[in-house]
């Protein structure tokens, strides 16, 4: 028994180890052994057996340049190896689902987009793994599990949507249906602690421990990021902006009787209504119709864009008041495909400066627009599954427990 212990808490120690090497690459880029050592306070020679075992399984390589430092010996840079094995991401959102896959240094390989007519559960869950097989079977990498969000309430650590009021779904098992149709691991979360783990690992906020990402889209929420962890809240519950009281007011009424609700006055579904109203689209259009018409430039769309930008950047403003982050990323419509973010900034830094007496000289600095554009959704969703591959990977590597045996 007490061999069995010790062998798992080898075990453990030597998969910590395996995790803090590839995140530091992840981090830092190629990297000399020495230089990797220093950087995460391990002895050399422990790194050099630990990256041996990580590039005979797949996972980092030696980069094709070698190094050098005055007359001694070349140092070779070990890297990811971005050309073994992947992720894929599936976002479900209205009428769409968003399918990406990356690779392990979270870069885009392969976008699928699908529309679907209908919000019912399992209708979806098909349609997501035909794309899920037609990417694996029209790429070259592995893929070792489906990370999937969507919008409202989701709580990863059942792997359920307790509640996505824009697709009408209550406690749908979302992991658990989706695994079973794709037969891979699969691990879900909201799709704003998505964007906002995306985002902390290898986008606008890469290196920033306390930051907010806001998505305006269908749903409104946001992903918060404190002291470099996901903010989850006392149920998963946490982010949800949908009800927060802004300035403006919708046409329509809220469900929860107001009719200024932050998704109700700023939301895609609002600003396809009023696109409609003007006469911009027609009733079967949606508010990608609305971006088309602004990225080619007319003017009653950008306008209508810009309104709702400068709604967003009070709204932003009140989550700088409350929080006081060092960055807020902006997703979604206002940032692509049509970049509106410095219209954010500017209300934003208006309603600070006139808060503060003027004293809101950092509130530029402090937004950003996503780094993803359009790819957003569906790269984040990868990012769940991505970060649990980096957390345990010999979880979902097996042949690098074969290579440490």
């Amino acid at each position: 028994m007490k061999e069995l212990m010790r062998s798992a808490q080898l075990s453990d120690v030597r998969q910590q180890n395996y995790s803090t090497i590839m995140r530091e690459l992840m981090r830092s880029g190629p990297t000399a052994r020495t230089d990797l050592a220093s950087a995460i306070g391990m002895s050399t020679g422990s790194v050099t057996r630990l990256t041996g075992a990580l590039a005979r399984a797949g996972l980092v390589k030696e980069a094709a340049e070698p190094t050098t430092r005055g007359m001694g010996r070349p140092k070779v840079p070990v890297a990811i190896d971005e050309s073994t094995y992947g992720v894929i991401g599936v976002h479900f959102g209205l009428h769409r689902i968003n399918t990406c896959l990356i690779d392990l240094r979270g870069q885009l390989v392969a976008e699928l987009p699908a529309t679907e007519r209908t919000t019912n559960l399992r209708p979806l869950l098909r349609g997501a793994a035909r794309s899920v097989r037609k990417m694996i079977d029209s790429h070259g990498l592995t893929v070792l599990g489906v990370g999937a969000s969507t919008g409202g309430w989701v709580d990863s650590s059942s792997g359920q949507v307790h509640s996505q009021p824009v697709l009408g779904w209550q406690e749908a098992p979302l992991a658990e249906a989706l695994h079973d149709l794709v037969d891979l691991p699969v691990l879900v979360d909201s799709q704003v602690r998505a964007l906002a783990l995306a985002e902390h690992w290898f986008g606008a906020a890469a290196g920033v421990d306390n930051f907010i990402h806001l998505f305006v889209g269908n749903v409104v929420g946001a992903g918060f990021v404190f002291n470099g962890s996901p903010y989850r809240g006392a149920h998963s519950a946490a982010g949800g902006l949908d009800h927060l009281p802004v300035a403006g007011r919708s046409g329509q009424t809220c469900a929860c009787g107001s009719r200024r609700c932050f998704a109700m006055v700023a939301g895609d579904l609002e600003t396809a209504r009023r696109a409609r109203a003007a006469g911009l689209i027609t009733d079967d259009q949606e508010v990608y119709d609305v971006f088309a018409l602004a990225v080619s430039g007319n003017p009653q769309a950008r306008r209508l864009l810009q309104d709702r930008a400068g709604v967003v950047g009070t709204a932003t403003a009140t989550l700088i008041e409350l929080l006081d982050p060092e960055l807020v990323v902006i997703g979604g419509g206002v940032s692509a495909p049509v970049d509106h973010v410095a219209v954010v900034r500017d209300a934003a830094q208006d309603r600070l400066a006139a808060s503060r007496g003027g004293g809101a000289t950092t509130a530029t600095a402090r937004i950003l627009a996503s780094a993803f554009g359009p790819h957003a959704l569906g790269i984040a969703a990868g990012a769940i599954m991505l970060d649990a591959v980096y957390r345990s990977p010999e979880a979902f590597v097996p042949a690098l427990t074969a290579t440490a045996s």
